[in-house]
């Protein structure tokens, strides 16, 4: 249910962990042996003892409004933060720099060209680089930042 939420946490650099399908007792088992925060819409699931001081129910639908709670009550920096370093959106995974000679097989000619810096997965094999995705991205950030 909070999926796009995940895909941007990792983005931002934070250990996002992530089930499209998981039992509500997998979930409470998952967050208390991982010592995790659970974010969820699920308004019942928050009334277990188990996650009393482990939770934030999330309220909105919206992935602005949803980034901005966390940043509102979780005091969570919403920035691209070369300290937290980077991971992999899909399953989350730090990212490791790679040489282009590497990557050159694994990207498309015009971003091998551009000598960008590019990351891979060591999970999944994605590689990302710098494209304009991150300027829209970026361009988000300061948007949220701004209603703060």
């Amino acid at each position: 249910m909070l999926g796009r939420l995940a895909r941007w946490l990792r983005i931002l650099g934070y250990d996002t962990a992530y089930e499209k399908v998981i039992t509500d007792e997998s979930l409470i088992e998952r967050t208390i042996q991982e010592d995790r925060w659970l974010l969820t819409r699920d308004s019942r699931l928050v009334l277990r003892k188990l996650l009393r001081g482990r939770h934030t129910l999330i309220i909105s639908d919206h992935l602005d409004e949803q980034l901005g709670q966390l940043r509102d009550e979780l005091h969570l920096p919403l920035d691209l933060s070369v300290d937290r370093g980077y991971r992999c959106a899909d399953c989350n995974e730090r990212l490791m720099v790679i040489p282009l000679e590497e990557a050159v097989s694994k990207v498309p000619p015009l971003v091998a060209e551009q000598r960008h810096r590019l990351m891979q997965c060591r999970c999944c094999g994605r590689v990302y680089w710098p494209g304009m995705h991150w300027t829209n991205i970026r361009r988000r950030l300061a948007q949220l930042a701004e209603e703060s």
